[in-house]
């Protein structure tokens, strides 16, 4: 035992002379290069590379010198920071008997450090906090004058379009806030098209629960991308703007002037803009508010249809020409710090445009080949008013309320021809239809809550809610159409149709609801919640025919009904929750009683059901680095049919494309899972993640559809089970530091699995898509910026009715952003999109298209706030409009006028007060 003792001793002693031997030391100054100070108090820490552990940290003193001794060899992170400036941040190897001296290491805006290695910081930090994932805006380089919206386009995961709409992680961003607050109403593109990015502190990307959910803690199932803006101090303080205009003197021009005024307790702003080149379009929430517009999902691919106007004949495509204005006012105030957040807008569109489309529709036993042309011009204004106000009565009561309302009236008129041929290309039916229309759409809504939090710490929290929206659809059409039968290609009979169409549609819902928050302890805490809703819908279809008088005066009672839907629920529900630093547990389950009536008042006979519905959800979430995170849910939501799918009654807005409801629908039962990793290297710059999601669909609406012999078709909707889709995207990437270039990886997969009924006959339609994308960036600062992207998309489409024909094509897009500032004042723009897409067969025409837009800039003032500009859009002149659609059972190609080439002048002219200038940015 003494032996053992002593040998223990030895080493003890030998492991402590080596462990001396072998120190290590750092010293250094830290310095402001700017104002050349010496740094007090700045923080020197030094982290275990292997686990990011904390080893050490030490002080600078007054003249900013630090010493850190008795280190051990090995390899570290450096971090050196100061409030107010960038962090500097360095691996180190620390070999034996090593003695540093960094000399000065100096902090500005963009930290380097001297002696043997000089770190410049462009590597983008990325973080998470919670659910949200934050990126550091001045961490990426982007050319001088740049908007939110080109910062947008090169952080890791976003992808910006032509129309300015965001994707994030695969799936479309709903959203933007500046400051957590609406900028100016809900047109995302009013916030990154206009707000500088030199102003922006962070981008915030989170998924957006409803009013509800964030105050009730219930989650809802309702969801949106968003996006938060944070500015810096500065850009928060004065008034901002820009005003600019241009014009090819012939027929395209745009203007837009905005202003802005910010304090620390106010935001105010106003905006207008005119536009005839497309670059202002309609956002999706408008387009959604304009004629009851819903998405209707079918083999994965996203199809628009309008429920509840079949006469609103609004598409983007075409000519437009826009006027929009809108203004807000969000303001702080009171001791308690209560907000109050307004906006009002106005938008004015009017399209003209042609489109050609070609379709080929797949039967048992054989297929029709579909030829049309339409002609469309509609016009379309609306006003808008949201408000969001927050009432904190003292430290423990708060009463918030929301409000909203919509007016829209739009009209349209449109003329096309059709023909339907058979599989040998003889003519089976053609026809010559005009529509003429008008409508209006009015929308209100109102939510007020209540919030009491019952200790004070505030985390046992007691709310009520209340909740009234109201739709009101009222449209007038008028449709004419000529139809000529033939058989074996032989005239056999006609048909003509004159009718006035009556539409008014109108729905009202109320809401209740009680939730109770119990903490258990400072990690876990269970949700109590009830909610009670009511809704009912009336609406009034009339057709009339044209009579020998001239007047439209008789009824068609085949396309004619007035129907009314009444729905009540009580739904209680219970949600676990788990938090710490690390992990984010919940999991809940809520049960539904579910009643519903239909009623038809013309006949007078109802039809009621009820239903019992449950809503299990669960989430977890697992930080397991500083900017690494790994999420899985699952919810399950039920989905009620729409009036227009129960409603029996035939519609012929196209009458050789008839629709029927079905008043035998049963509620769908969606069960969605999502998966998401994603983590963050600061110090080399690599970035990956994986984001994926799958639904299937228990008694999911699909379409039962039936083709007549004269080429007619009848569409009904219809409950199915064993449709699902699914989506993976993937993202890898890294900084090349030998060229100073960043690429990414970004493959992507997503396939569907889709069934419905064609001529009586089942018809289960399987896609997939695969992209393998990759894009390269560079920035030489106040030089040159460069974005490349190559992206390659493989689509392969099967249905059971027709095993012997698989549907597959490529399409590849490749797109370059290049900006290079030639001499003091001038910069020279290029942006080339090139799409190339595979003919499906030889005899197709080719779509392809190589999109090349330039514009010279020269900043005119000593300020560099005004710029002159000359642009060429489309400089080739091969901008068409095209859009390929495979389904279940047909293929389709469309082509649509678009705007095409011109040179335009412009003028620019950025103002700003009480900030901090930057020639070089602005």
């Amino acid at each position: 035992m003494r032996k053992l003792t002593a040998l223990l001793v030895v080493i003890g002693l030998l492991t402590i002379t080596d462990s001396f031997a072998q120190n290590v030391s750092l010293k250094g100054k830290v310095v402001d290069t700017t104002n050349k100070v010496n740094l007090r108090d700045a923080v020197i820490t030094l982290l275990d590379r292997k686990d990011s552990s904390l080893v050490k940290f030490v002080r600078t003193v007054a003249d900013g010198a630090f010493t850190m001794k008795d280190l051990l060899p090995g390899r570290y992170i450096i971090m050196v920071s100061y409030p107010g400036y960038v962090e500097m941040m360095d691996t180190l190897l620390l070999k034996t008997n090593d003695d540093i001296d960094f000399n000065q290491i100096t902090l500005n805006t963009r930290a380097h450090i001297l002696q043997e290695v000089i770190v410049k910081q462009t590597i983008a930090p990325i973080r998470f906090k919670g659910d949200t994932l934050i990126f550091t805006a001045d961490s990426f380089k982007v050319k001088p004058g740049a908007t939110v919206e080109d910062l947008l386009k090169i952080l890791p995961g976003f992808t910006v379009n032509s129309k300015g709409e965001i994707t994030a992680q695969g799936q479309q961003v709903q959203k933007v806030y500046v400051d957590g607050e609406e900028f100016f109403g809900d047109d995302p593109t009013m916030a990154t098209q206009n707000l500088n990015k030199k102003d922006v502190a962070q981008i915030q990307l989170f998924d957006k629960k409803s009013d509800q959910a964030t105050l009730t803690g219930i989650d809802d199932g309702e969801k949106q991308k968003a996006i938060n803006i944070v500015l810096k101090d500065d850009a928060k303080k004065g008034y901002f703007g820009r005003i600019e205009g241009g014009s090819d003197f012939n027929k395209y021009y745009q203007g837009k002037a905005t202003a802005n005024r910010f304090t620390s307790t106010m935001k105010a702003g106003g905006y207008i803009g005119i536009d005839r080149t497309g670059r202002n379009s309609m956002t999706w929430e408008d387009m959604e508010n304009f004629g009851g517009f819903s998405p209707v999902e079918e083999n994965g691919q996203t199809y628009l249809m309008f429920e509840n106007d079949s006469y609103n004949f609004f598409n983007s495509q075409g000519i437009p020409e826009n006027l929009q204005s809108a203004f807000m006012l969000n303001k702080k105030f009171g001791r308690f710090k209560n907000s109050t957040a307004n906006n009002y807008s106005f938008n004015r569109q009017f399209i003209a445009g042609n489109s050609y489309n070609n379709s080929q529709y797949i039967l048992p036993d054989t297929l029709y080949y579909y030829n049309q042309f339409n002609s469309n011009r509609s016009t379309r204004s609306k006003h808008g008013f949201s408000t969001r106000n927050e009432i904190n009565l003292d430290s423990f009561n708060t009463i918030t309320i929301n409000a909203r309302a919509g007016f829209t009236k739009s009209s349209g008129s449109s003329f096309g021809t059709t023909e339907y041929l058979s599989e040998e290309k003889t003519l089976v039916n053609n026809s010559a239809r005009s529509n003429n229309t008008d409508g209006t759409n009015n929308q209100t809504s109102a939510d007020i809550f209540y919030k009491r939090k019952l200790n004070k710490t505030g985390t046992k929290v007691l709310t009520i809610n209340g909740g009234y929206s109201n739709t009101i659809n009222d449209n007038t059409g008028y449709l004419k159409n000529t139809i000529n039968y033939y058989s074996n290609g032989l005239f056999d009979s006609s048909q003509i149709i004159d009718q006035l169409k009556l539409n008014n549609n109108t729905s009202t819902s109320y809401k209740g609801l009680i939730s109770y928050v119990h903490p258990f302890n400072t990690k876990s805490s269970l949700n109590i919640n009830y909610t009670l809703n009511a809704s009912t819908s009336d609406q009034n279809i009339r057709t009339l025919e044209k009579m020998s008088t001239g007047k439209y005066d008789s009824l068609n009672t085949r396309f004619s009904n007035h129907f009314a839907f009444k729905s009540s629920s009580h739904r209680g529900g219970l949600t676990y929750t788990y938090n710490t630093k690390k992990i984010y547990l919940r999991a809940g389950l809520a049960i539904q009683d579910l009643s519903l009536k239909q009623t038809n008042l013309i006949n007078d006979s109802s039809y009621a059901r009820d239903f019992v519905n449950f809503f299990p959800s669960s989430n977890l979430r697992w930080k397991f680095s500083q900017s690494g995170s790994f999420s899985f849910s699952y919810s399950g939501n039920t989905q009620q049919p729409q009036l227009a799918q129960l409603q029996p009654i035939l519609n012929n807005a196209d009458p050789l494309n008839l629709t029927i409801g079905n008043q035998n629908l049963k509620p769908a039962f969606t069960h969605s899972f999502n998966f998401d990793l994603s983590d963050y290297k600061v110090l080399t710059g690599a970035s990956k993640s994986v984001w994926a999601y799958l639904n299937f669909t228990e008694n999911a609406f699909s379409s039962k559809t039936v083709v007549d012999n004269k080429g007619v078709r009848t569409t009904q909707t219809v409950n199915v089970n064993g449709n699902y889709n699914y989506y993976l995207s993937m993202g890898f990437g890294r900084k090349i530091k030998a060229l100073d270039m960043t690429y990414r990886l970004s493959p992507r997969i997503s396939g569907s699995r889709f069934k419905s009924f064609v001529n009586g006959s089942e018809n289960t339609t399987h896609t997939l898509s695969l992209t393998p994308a990759v894009s390269f960036s560079k920035n030489i600062e106040k030089k040159m910026d460069v974005y490349l992207s190559y992206n390659p998309t493989f689509t392969r489409s099967n249905s059971t009715i027709n095993r012997g024909q698989r549907t597959q094509y490529w399409i590849q897009s490749i797109y370059l952003d290049f900006s290079y500032t030639i001499m003091q004042g001038f910069q020279f723009n290029n942006n080339i999109q090139a799409n190339y897409r595979q003919k499906l067969s030889p005899n197709d025409r080719s779509t392809n298209a190589f999109i090349w837009n330039i514009s010279l800039e020269k900043k005119m003032s000593k300020k560099q706030d005004i710029t002159a500009l000359v642009s060429v859009n489309d400089l080739l002149n091969q901008q068409i409009g095209f859009n390929r659609n495979v389904s279940s059972n047909f293929i389709s190609e469309s082509t649509y006028d678009m705007v095409q080439r011109y040179t335009m002048f412009s003028l620019r002219w950025k103002f700003s007060k009480n900030r901090k200038q930057n020639s070089d940015e602005e």
